[in-house]
């Protein structure tokens, strides 16, 4: 249901080379960069169904190699696959994709390769694509645990493990770097709008560290919905913990804590914003250290499945809610460009909308009313701020070649499909706005055709649009 993405998914940069300057500059994603015209070239609800599949398969794998139980581990991976974050990364899929790519092959090389290679590989290959599920790489090492006693186990875990994770994180940030170097003269440029701040003092140092830990505590009330659900996963581990050798509760549960927390800490030195679909390594490091159980016995499993089937179905409805909203929102606005459009959206030089970010705003909140969907916080909106470029993936998908924008002097312009002199333009336009004539009541539409300049159609909202 879902056929149109934001308004910087890869789909809507006209080439590579767009991408490349106003996104690997500051995000690294080189990677993503070089598979530019394959990626895009693939359907969008084909590459998230993909990244969904792959990321629950990794997860499968993880977790049969821990509990040796299939059916255990298909059901588990069920729940990790309701992660919400996946559910707000999916509305760019092309730029996702790539990245749960290199985590499939992840589990083809990890027994082939040293594991001082393999993080470093994976290290320089996240760093190309999302770095964040890099955190993920030791769960396939869980294994090891089992079959070793636990002076081997801490043995490996200090000197091998992590050692070979921090390697790999930092060889791979590094690589990153020298490649933005040698095509940009300077290193990561993190952008504004991920609100950065760079320690300069020890009262720097100290703000983002309340920060990350306010995002932190974000992020498990997330996770920890209400009462009844921490009283389940307080049973949860309680059951989990049950004749359990010691060395295989505490060595899992200082890596899963390290998953848990290491986002957190990496962002420290620049303070930028956590968004909710980055904190996939959260939600993966608290539910492993409640579910991961190794060599589940029969009757955990008839404790737990029922816990597992129940907070599946909670985060279920939450993320069917959240698409449903952002599909409900994404489609009215198109369907109606496009029986509302007087000719083919091809013919015209671009479209003009003139609308400010509050009124595209109360608009979506009005679609939303009407057809009673909601979302919660797990997914990005399509308001202020920013509402216009928001809006202007759909007439892209329209068929519009450029997009602009009159009656906001902060968003002018959409980006990558701009329209010159459009300041200019916008004084024309305002006298087709003062002109218009209201619609009789009975021919109530979604929006105004106010007319056409330099080929370009104008429109706006109309007011008395109110219909189901």
């Amino acid at each position: 249901q879902i056929h149109i993405y934001r308004h910087d998914a890869l789909y809507y940069m006209p080439n590579a080379n767009t991408y490349y300057k106003y996104r690997v500059a500051s995000e690294g994603r080189w990677i993503v960069y070089g598979l530019f015209y394959f990626i895009t070239k693939i359907p969008g609800n084909i590459l998230s169904i993909f990244a969904l599949l792959s990321f629950g398969y990794f997860v499968f794998i993880s977790i049969y190699k821990w509990v040796e139980n299939y059916y255990y581990a298909l059901i588990l991976s069920l729940l990790f696959m309701q992660i919400p974050s996946f559910y707000d990364l999916i509305t760019w899929p092309a730029t996702a994709a790539p990245a749960f790519l290199v985590l499939l092959v992840a589990i083809s090389l990890q027994k082939k390769l040293n594991i001082f290679v393999f993080f470093i590989i994976f290290g320089i290959l996240f760093f190309g694509t999302m770095s964040n599920y890099y955190y993920l790489l030791p769960l396939l090492y869980l294994n090891y645990f089992q079959k070793h006693n636990w002076k081997e186990s801490l043995k490996f875990t200090s000197y091998k493990l992590i050692s070979a994770w921090a390697i790999g994180f930092i060889v791979g940030y590094i690589v990153t770097q020298l490649i933005l170097y040698v095509n940009f003269d300077h290193f990561l440029a993190i952008e504004a709008w991920r609100d950065p701040h760079y320690i300069h003092s020890m009262e720097d140092m100290y703000e983002n560290i309340l920060r990350s830990l306010r995002y932190l505590q974000r992020d498990i009330q997330s996770i920890f919905l209400n009462s009844w659900i921490i009283l389940l996963f307080i049973f949860t581990l309680i059951v989990s913990t049950i004749d359990r050798r010691k060395d295989l509760i505490f060595i899992p549960l200082v890596l899963f804590s390290l998953i848990i927390l290491i986002h957190y800490v990496i962002v420290l030195p620049v303070g930028i914003y956590i968004a909710p679909r980055t904190i996939v390594a959260t939600w993966v490091g608290i539910l492993a250290i409640l579910f991961f159980i190794p060599s589940i016995k029969q009757w955990q499993i008839y404790l737990l499945v029922p816990i597992i089937v129940f907070y599946t179905s909670i985060l279920y409805l939450n993320n069917h809610n959240n698409m449903r909203w952002y599909a409900n929102v994404t489609n009215i606005h198109f369907d109606k460009l496009i029986s509302e459009t007087p000719k083919d959206p091809k013919d015209y030089k671009g479209v003009i909308l003139y609308a400010s970010d509050s009124d595209i705003q109360k608009r979506n909140n009005l679609i939303s009313s009407i057809n009673h969907t909601v979302k919660d916080s797990n997914i990005t909106g399509q308001g202020v701020p920013r509402a216009f470029m928001r809006w202007a993936p759909l007439a892209w998908e329209a068929g519009y070649k450029s997009v602009g924008n009159c009656n906001d002097k902060q968003s002018r312009n959409a980006a990558w499909h701009t329209i010159k002199d459009l300041n200019k333009i916008c004084k024309e336009v305002s006298k087709f706005a003062e002109n218009k004539k209201t619609l009789p009541i009975k021919n109530i539409t979604f929006y105004n055709i106010l007319g056409e300049y330099d080929g370009r159609l104008i429109i706006e909202f109309n007011d008395g649009w109110n219909q189901k």
